[in-house]
C-alpha cells in the first residue's frame, strides 16, 4: 500500500477556527498516534488569531476554491478545471454526479456541487481512499456528491447544530452514504439512530481533552475575590444573560464575586449592554478570545465554572461543551444546565449542579451554595476530574477513532462494497 493510499482525508468547513479546539486536538492526537491527514476546508479562516498549537499540525492543507462568500473568478476557474478533469475522466459518472445533485430534495447550491468535483479530482489526484467529514451539514453535503464523482468511502463526525438542523430525511440518506458515523453525545447518539433507516454504523464517541495540559497538578492562583468563570461563544445557545441576571441576583445578596466571560461572537455587544443596564458592570465583564494557552492561565485563578446552555426554537444546541470538560480536569466545580449531553457528564450534586435551562433563580441559587461552601466546590472538583479520566481522555477516544480509519484503509485494498465489509455488519458500539 502506497504512502498516499495509507493518508485520510479530512473536511472541515473552516480551518482553523479558534472555537473548535476539540478538531484542532482531535488532529494533533490523530498524529501523534501515526495517523496521517491531509486537510481540506471549505473557507479560509478568518479569526484574527489561532491557537499557537495549530503550527503543531503537520498535515497538508488544501483550501477548496469558493464563489462564498464573495465571487472569485480564479476560484471559478479552478473549480472548472476539476470538473472537466471529472468529466473527461467518466462522462457517465459526471452526470450521475451531476442528476443526484438536481434531484436532492434540500436546497441546491451551486458552489455546494463545484466545490464537490474539487475535493473528488483532489481525493483521486492525491491518493486518498477515505475522508472523514466533520459536520454533517454543509461538510457532508458536499463530500456526498463529491462520493458519487471520485469512488472513495466517508465517515460522518456529527456534533450539534449540524445535527438538528438538518431535516430528518436528509440526514439520513446521508448517514445512509457513509461507511459510519461518529456522534459526540449519547443523546446525539440515540436520535440518530432514531431516524435512521440504514445499516450505517453509528458511533458513540465523546470527545477527549490532553489530561497533560488540563490537569489538577498545575499550580493554582486563586484569587481573593472568588472568580466565576465562563467560556463560549456569545451566540444565544450559551444561555450568557442567565447568567449575567444570576450575577445580579448574587450581588443583590452580598456574595463577593468577580465573573469573567471568555468569548466572541455576535451577541458581544447585546451582553455589554445588558451588564450595563442591571448595573453589575463592577463584578461581570466580557473577557474577549482567548487561545488555549491563555485560557489555562484563567482557569487556575477559577473557583467556579458555569455554562448556561438552552435548546433554539430552531433546535440548535450544544452537545457536551469541551470547556466544561477542560474545567473539571482542572478540578473546578461546574454549574451547568441539564440539556442534551450534559448530564452525560455533569451529575448534579455529586461533580456539579445542573439546573434548568432559562431558569435565572436556580443558577444564582447553585453559584452561591458553591460561593459560599468552598468546601464542596472540592468536593465536585475532585469528583469532576474523575469523571473526565474514566471517559473523556484524548488518547483513549482518539484511539478509538484511529482503530475505525485502519479498518478503512485495510479495506481500501479491495474494491469498496459496504453492504459485505465488517464494519457495517458490526452491532452498535461504542466509541471511548
Amino acid at each position: 500500500m502506497s504512502k498516499n493510499r495509507k493518508s485520510i482525508g479530512y473536511l472541515l468547513k473552516t480551518y482553523p477556527k479558534l472555537s473548535e479546539t476539540f478538531i484542532l486536538n482531535e488532529i494533533l492526537e490523530l498524529e501523534r498516534q501515526g495517523v496521517s491527514l491531509h486537510l481540506f476546508s471549505l473557507r479560509k479562516p478568518t479569526d484574527e488569531k489561532n491557537h499557537p498549537d495549530v503550527d503543531k499540525v503537520k498535515a497538508s492543507i488544501t483550501y477548496i476554491p469558493t464563489l462564498l462568500p464573495n465571487f472569485n473568478f480564479q476560484d471559478l476557474i479552478e473549480l472548472l478545471k476539476a470538473h472537466w478533469q471529472l468529466l473527461s475522466q467518466s462522462p457517465r459518472q459526471y452526470w450521475q454526479a451531476l442528476l443526484f445533485h438536481l434531484q436532492r430534495p434540500e436546497k441546491k447550491r451551486l458552489n455546494e456541487f463545484l466545490q464537490a468535483g474539487y475535493l473528488a479530482a483532489t481525493m483521486q489526484n492525491l491518493g486518498l481512499s477515505h475522508l472523514q467529514a466533520h459536520f454533517a451539514n454543509v461538510p457532508t453535503a458536499t463530500t456526498e456528491i463529491a462520493k458519487i464523482f471520485g469512488n472513495f468511502s466517508y465517515n460522518i463526525f456529527a456534533h450539534a447544530k449540524d445535527i438538528y438542523l438538518t431535516e430528518a430525511e436528509v440526514l439520513d440518506r446521508r448517514i445512509g452514504s457513509a461507511e459510519f458515523v461518529l456522534t459526540c453525545t449519547g443523546f446525539n447518539h440515540r436520535y440518530l439512530r432514531s431516524l435512521s433507516t440504514s445499516s450505517t454504523p453509528i458511533y458513540l464517541s465523546y470527545h477527549g481533552i490532553d489530561l497533560t495540559r488540563f490537569t489538577s497538578t498545575v499550580v493554582k492562583h486563586k484569587t481573593e475575590t472568588p472568580l466565576i468563570l465562563s467560556v463560549g461563544r456569545y451566540c444565544e445557545k450559551k444561555g450568557f444573560p442567565y447568567l449575567i441576571q444570576a450575577c445580579q441576583q448574587l450581588k443583590q445578596q452580598g456574595h463577593k464575586f468577580q465573573c469573567d466571560i471568555v468569548g466572541y461572537g455576535p451577541l458581544e455587544g447585546e451582553l455589554a449592554q445588558l451588564i450595563a443596564d442591571l448595573d453589575v458592570a463592577d463584578v461581570v465583564s466580557l473577557a474577549g478570545k482567548m487561545t488555549q494557552d491563555e485560557l489555562v492561565k484563567v482557569y487556575q485563578m477559577a473557583s467556579i465554572f458555569v455554562l448556561p446552555c438552552q435548546v433554539m426554537e430552531n433546535g440548535d444546541r450544544d452537545g457536551i461543551p469541551n470547556v466544561l470538560l477542560e474545567a473539571m480536569a482542572m478540578e473546578i466545580p461546574v454549574v451547568s444546565t441539564d440539556i442534551s449531553g450534559i448530564g452525560e457528564l455533569v451529575e448534579s450534586g455529586k461533580n456539579g449542579f445542573l439546573v434548568s435551562e432559562k431558569d435565572t433563580p436556580a443558577i444564582a441559587e447553585a453559584l452561591g451554595k458553591l460561593l459560599a461552601q468552598p468546601e464542596l466546590g472540592e468536593q465536585f472538583g475532585k469528583a469532576g476530574r474523575e469523571r473526565v479520566l474514566q471517559q473523556f481522555s484524548l488518547e483513549r477516544n482518539v484511539g478509538e477513532i484511529r482503530e475505525l480509519f485502519d479498518r478503512m484503509l485495510d479495506l481500501s485494498a479491495i474494491p469498496i462494497q459496504p453492504e459485505n465489509t465488517e464494519i457495517t455488519q458490526k452491532e452498535e458500539v461504542k466509541v471511548g
